[in-house]
């Protein structure tokens, strides 16, 4: 019997989509693996301690629901700003890597103290999230 031929076009397009797959499924990784050096600190119940935040850095904070992490930028006290955790360009999860936020599925970066962006294919900087400070704990308002 004889085995039909695998043509050029689709030879070439296996890999791609394999590899598409890939990227699409670390975009999607686990709560709280694939952050590069940091990991998001997790809000239990909406709020997290502020004092998990330290001061005069920059920290991505899993609040849960549909878009959970928010880039939470506190100053000294409660000097507190807040930013998406989610690129501009595609909606992908950002991931903190040192002083900069990288974008998994197609490299933009953006400051992670600002919210600015460093580098596209992005064009617009990371829109403010509402957040507050009640007591001790930081919560994400909406």
């Amino acid at each position: 019997m004889e085995r039909p031929c695998l043509s050029r076009r689709h030879a070439l397009l296996v890999p791609a989509t394999a590899a598409a797959g890939v990227g699409a499924l670390a975009a999607c990784a686990p709560e709280d693996q694939g952050f590069g050096t940091n990991a998001p600190v997790r809000a239990e119940d909406g709020a997290v301690p502020l004092a998990d935040i330290p001061e005069n850095t920059s920290t991505l904070v899993n609040f849960g629901g549909q878009q959970p992490f928010v880039l939470v930028v506190r100053g000294e006290g409660e000097d507190v700003t807040a930013y998406s955790g989610y690129c501009t360009h595609n909606g992908c999860a950002l991931r903190e890597v040192e002083d900069q936020l990288d974008c998994p599925c197609h490299g933009s970066r953006f400051d992670a103290t600002t919210g600015e962006v460093l580098v596209g294919p992005a064009t617009r900087h990371l829109p403010e999230v509402a957040v507050r400070i009640e007591g001790d704990t930081l919560q994400r308002d909406g």
